[in-house]
């Protein structure tokens, strides 16, 4: 027996202890924000206009955020104060290097002008650990810095040190003078303490940033600041700073209110200086002023600010924003802070107002797209031949608009409004555009602004050019005119007058059809176009009800509006002087316009189309001599036939709707067109008919006029033969692969033929399968060991045409593999990755024993149960066992004993368990008889164990018997087990198998024998397997008269004593006596026999016929009689 004691310990050790942290900073920043060009107005809402990363510093109830944050502005007037808290400038660098005893850090500075430098020391942490106390206390780091000048030797001109303890970040700054220096200057930062390079010392210092000094309390006039001093503490880096502020205050007109868009009285051409979001005021200082804006280039004189007053005036006006409140029509509100182009950046910001810009007559001219009456008429009398029009392509009649626009709830970030004309999308379908709303702080605004582009692209489609005389200087970009054109028009609407008597009466070069009521505009003198209602009308004599500002003279163009008719409304896009040396003219551009828009767009009222024309509707003639026809182009390689249905123009058509159709088929519609032919690319041989439709201007479409039908070759040309077409070997399988022509001639291939048969005769070939071009690799899988078959391939094209064979002849011979080395090692290797090979070689599991403490001689017989059920699962258990146990004490003077060593067990147990959830049922058995007798020197062992499980979850279901009989004699076992086990689930895999397997264990080893034999359909394909796992594989025929084997395997070798084989490959034959023929000669003998000596005998088959022999050195001949009649040879 072995004593154990414990006793108290000795005398207790000192608890260590931390001393408090001694070095302490807190850490200021100040920033000095230049916000604009000044003056500005300010602030929109004082402290809560500033934003620390997005948060406001101030809330609406007037609590602060951020505390400990000063805060100071300058609007940025001329003779603005200093902003006190700034009495330098000051530029950081951030640095963030580690300082080393090993190598200083050195920093050149070259801005001469500087006045100090300061280094800013950061230390994550500085203290000490004793190792034996565990105390931790402070620590100290010595440093100095040194100057220099470039170029000239360092001199030290402070040194420090850091003394204490801290466990957070601790900064210091230290400020170094700078002498007077033309080159710059040299700092050098040393650490004079080494680095301790120990984990109980933290001494790491680093040199966070240096800071560039200026010491100069500048006032910066004309620049808007904001100077803002806040606890470093707040943030853990400095934060992004932005403010919400009234910009910059520009010239604005005396009489104008900026805050209420209001006007009073006349405007007498002065400006005051206010600030203000209306863009044409944007326009102007940008357009006059000298330090951002092109004021150095041009004087106010040369803007033409009376057309920006009347621009302001429809800018201001108060429409509604979309959700229940008004705002102005435009307003812009950007940040304009990068070098750009002068004359991008105007028209960017006459944008803002759905404006241009352009330069003309020595002036900035600036429009406007809003609502105004046609500056001048153009008529057939005033312009050279005629008028021209095109309409807009389809695909720029856009449907869907993406706005992108700056949201103020959102701190002014980017959003985009979607706006969509269903109108629109019902006629043409989705034609999207994105637009970028330059200055737009408003949804509604950005709504209006995608509304006015779907229905400027949707009502303003068509364009007209003409040419014109000294006429084309009376308008400009951006003007409105009226178009009187009676091919449009339908009749006569203009002209010139003839004579004018007065300003009431005027007499017309030939009167339309006019009646009083109806409106008479004409060319003044002076250029500019006034209308006057119709009082009355003799003959060409025409009486208005008021009278022109002047009286027109003769030659001057008219033009009479009626209730059914009116011009044509147009915008110049561009006046351009021809290039013709004899006679002046000029060319004008413009789009159509529609008045109705500008309602629709800020009130949502309906746009009434303007009666522009009186063509009758069903008037509209169909076009004529529609015809096809063929070419072929080269697309990537690819030959395509092109299909061209042209027709001859009908009259007053504007669009044509062709429609074409192949053998009969379904009607397909081409492209809409303004011209006279479409193309249809890549069409098929067939029967084709075409129609087309003619639509005039007011949509109104003709009758079809039919083509005939036309027979159409497409491409006939057959594609090439392939150039090569080779088979590979392969174990139950035959691989194909073949090669196109490298020209590139099979370029429109659609895809390749392959054929195959048993025999080269391409007629009794059948086709193997199509395969898509540029596929040029197939596999014929599934087949028996040394299968032959024959290949021919031929190439198909997307016309349908098809290529010639190739080969031309016999066929290209492939062959499955008949190596038996390789089939069988493919064999194998597939038969091991199968389950039941695998549950087949794996080695018998031992049974698991029992472990039971017994401390006396006892027959026990229990019965265990539980149950247990909840709301989703029931579980049962049951154990029922019956165990006797001797404990055989040891005889005196045993060594090969121990004290309570169990002897011998016996037990008899059975174990049923039940579980049953929401979606598994799993029941389990398992049945035990076993016994034992061990000592120290010797164990005996013998278990019979049968286990049984049946089991279904969601998807599957699956039973399993496990039968194993195991000895044991001390380290030597053998065992015997059966398994039977199936398997099926909802995804169509099931499984069926049965095993037999007998073990031992001898001398460390382990001997297996099996056999299995299973059903699976788990590799795609239904397999049915026996395997047997042995040394020896033999059959056994004892019912002869002594046991005879007529099979064995054994070694990796077959041995049969007789073998009937129907066809066979042998590889490698070795013959041990003799091989013959079946058939039998006249002489009774085989018709041929080959001994293993390499004597061959042939005996002839008739009555009558001898025999031969060939052996290694004679050939023999016999007659029937034996006699030798010739001989061959040595002898």
């Amino acid at each position: 027996m072995v004593n154990l004691a414990g006793s108290k310990g000795g005398g207790g050790g000192s608890t260590p202890t931390e001393s408090p942290d001694s070095l302490h900073s807190i850490a200021y920043a100040r920033i000095l924000d230049l916000i604009s060009e000044g003056p500005i107005r300010g602030l929109v809402n004082g402290l809560q206009s500033i934003f620390f990363d997005g948060t406001p510093l101030q809330n609406s109830d007037g609590s602060m955020n951020f505390q400990n944050v000063a805060v100071d502005t300058r609007p940025g007037t001329p003779d603005q104060s200093y902003l006190s808290g700034f009495p330098a400038v000051e530029n950081e660098v951030a640095v963030g290097v580690a300082l080393t005893s090993d190598a200083p850090w050195v920093h050149q500075v070259e801005n001469t002008q500087l006045t100090a430098v300061r280094v800013r020391f950061g230390l994550p942490a500085l203290q000490k650990s004793n190792q034996s106390t565990g105390d931790v206390t402070g620590y100290r780091v010595e440093y100095a810095i040194d100057l220099a000048a470039v170029g000239g030797s360092f001199a030290q001109v402070l040194s420090g040190a850091f003394d204490g303890k801290t466990t957070s970040l601790y900064e210091r700054s230290v400020r170094i003078e700078l002498p007077t220096s033309s080159t710059g200057w040299v700092v050098r930062v040393r650490r004079l303490t080494a680095n301790a390079n120990s984990s109980l010392i933290a001494d790491t210092i680093n040199i966070e940033a240096i800071t560039e000094i200026i010491d100069r309390k500048l006032r910066y006039p004309m620049s808007a600041l904001v100077g803002l001093q806040f606890d470093a503490r707040s943030f853990s880096s400095i934060p992004t700073i932005s403010y919400d502020v009234y910009g910059i205050e520009v010239s604005v007109p005396s009489n104008y209110d900026p805050i209420a868009r209001t006007y009073s009285g006349v405007w007498d051409g002065t400006f005051k200086q206010a600030w203000t979001d209306s863009p044409p005021w944007i326009y102007y200082a940008f357009a006059t002023n000298p330090i951002f804006g092109l004021g150095k280039l041009i004087d106010a004189s040369m803007v033409d600010k009376w057309s920006l007053y009347e621009i302001a005036q429809y800018c201001d006006v108060m429409v509604s924003d979309g959700k229940g409140g008004m705002e102005p029509r435009f307003a812009i509100n950007a940040v304009i802070q990068t070098q750009a182009d002068a004359y991008k950046l105007m028209q960017d910001i006459a944008t803002a107002f759905r404006g241009i810009s352009y330069w003309g007559a020595g002036q900035l001219v600036p429009g406007c797209d809003m609502p105004t009456d046609p500056v001048y008429v153009y008529t057939n009398a005033n312009v050279q031949a005629g008028f021209k029009y095109v309409g807009s392509e389809r695909k720029t009649r856009y449907t869907f608009a993406q706005v992108a626009w700056n949201d103020p709830s959102n701190q002014c970030k980017p959003a985009v409004e979607p706006v969509q004309d269903d109108p629109g999308l019902a006629r043409y379908g989705v034609n999207k555009v994105s637009l970028t709303a330059f200055g737009v702080t408003s949804q509604g605004l950005a709504h209006r602004i995608g509304l006015w582009t779907l229905l400027t692209s949707r009502y303003e489609t068509n364009t007209v050019n003409f040419t014109v005389g000294l006429d084309g200087t009376l308008t400009g970009p951006g003007d409105v005119i009226a178009v009187a054109d009676p091919a449009k028009a339908g009749r006569r609407i203009g002209g010139r007058v003839r004579s004018a008597t007065d300003a009431l009466n005027i007499t017309l070069d030939k009167a339309p059809i006019v009646a009083a009521g109806d409106k008479l505009t004409v060319i003044m003198p002076s250029g500019v176009a006034q209308s006057r209602s119709v009082q009355s009308v003799q003959g060409d004599a025409v009486r208005v009800t008021a009278a022109f500002d002047s009286v027109p003279v003769p030659g001057a163009v008219w033009m009479v509006e009626t209730t059914d008719l009116v011009g044509q409304l147009f915008r110049v896009v561009s006046v351009q002087e021809a290039s013709d040396d004899d006679q002046i003219t000029y060319s004008i551009s413009a789009v159509q316009h529609e008045p109705g828009k500008y309602a629709a767009v800020d009130n949502g009222a309906a746009i009434q189309i303007r009666p522009v024309t009186v063509t009758p509707p069903s008037a509209q003639a169909p076009p004529a001599n529609v015809r096809l026809s063929t070419y072929s182009v080269i697309d990537q390689g690819i030959s395509k036939t092109v299909m061209v249905i042209a027709w001859d123009a009908a009259a007053n058509a504007v669009n044509y709707l062709p429609e074409w159709r192949k053998d009969n088929g379904e009607w397909v519609t081409a492209n809409q067109t303004g011209g006279l032919q479409v193309e249809i690319v890549g069409i098929y041989q067939g029967t084709y008919l075409a129609r087309v439709r003619a639509q005039n201007a007011m949509g109104v479409t003709s009758i079809p006029a039919y083509g005939t039908n036309t027979d159409l070759t497409g491409k006939t040309s057959p594609p090439p033969s392939l150039t090569s077409l080779t088979t590979t070997t392969q174990v139950f399988a035959i691989q194909l692969d073949w090669t196109f022509p490298a020209d590139g001639s099979a370029g429109d291939t659609q895809r390749t033929e392959i054929w195959y048969s048993q025999t080269p005769d391409r007629s009794t070939a059948v086709k193997l399968a199509d395969y898509a071009y540029p596929q040029a690799r197939a596999n014929l899988m599934g087949l028996a060991a040394g299968r032959s078959f024959f290949f021919w391939g031929r190439l198909i094209d997307t016309s349908g045409n098809i290529g010639p064979w190739y080969p031309t002849g016999v066929g290209v011979n492939g062959q499955s593999s008949s190596d038996a080395d390789e089939i069988l090692s493919y064999l194998a290797n597939q038969i091991t990755k199968e389950q039941l090979a695998q549950d087949v070689l794996a080695p018998i599991e031992a049974i698991p024993g029992i472990e039971q403490s017994v401390e006396e001689n006892a027959a026990a017989i229990t019965n265990e149960q539980q149950a247990r059920t909840d709301g989703d699962t029931a579980l049962s258990n049951r154990l029922d066992q019956v165990v006797a146990q001797v404990v055989i004490p040891p005889m005196a003077g045993s060594t090969g004993d121990y004290a309570g060593s169990t002897q011998v067990y016996a037990g008899v147990w059975s174990e049923q368990s039940a579980r049953a959830e929401a979606d598994l049922a799993l029941a389990k058995n398992i049945d035990t008889v076993t016994a034992q007798i061990s000592s120290t020197s010797t164990k005996l062992l013998a278990t019979v164990q049968t286990e049984t499980q049946a089991r279904i979850d969601a998807d599957s279901a699956q039973a399993q018997q496990i039968t194993t009989v195991q000895v044991q004699a001390n380290a030597n076992a053998a065992a015997v087990q059966t398994v039977a086990a199936s398997y099926a689930d909802i995804n169509g895999r099931v499984s069926a198998s049965y095993q037999i397997k007998t073990q031992i264990t001898a001398n460390g080893r382990t001997y297996i024998a099996g056999i299995g034999v299973g059903v699976d359909n788990s590799s795609g394909v239904v397999e049915s397997t026996v395997l047997v796992s042995a040394s020896r594989f033999a059959v056994l025929d004892p019912n002869g008269t002594a046991v005879s084997s007529p099979f064995v395997i054994q070694g990796g070798q077959t041995f049969i004593s007789q073998a009937f084989i129907g066809t066979g490959w042998i590889q490698n034959a070795m013959i041990g006596d003799v091989i013959q023929s079946t058939s039998v000669g006249a002489n009774g003998q085989p018709r041929w026999k080959l001994d293993k000596n390499g004597t061959l005998t042939m005996n002839g088959a008739n009555s009558g016929s001898g025999y031969l022999t060939i052996s290694d050195s004679t050939v023999l001949v016999y007659d029937n009689n034996g006699t030798l009649r010739v001989r061959l040879g040595l002898w």
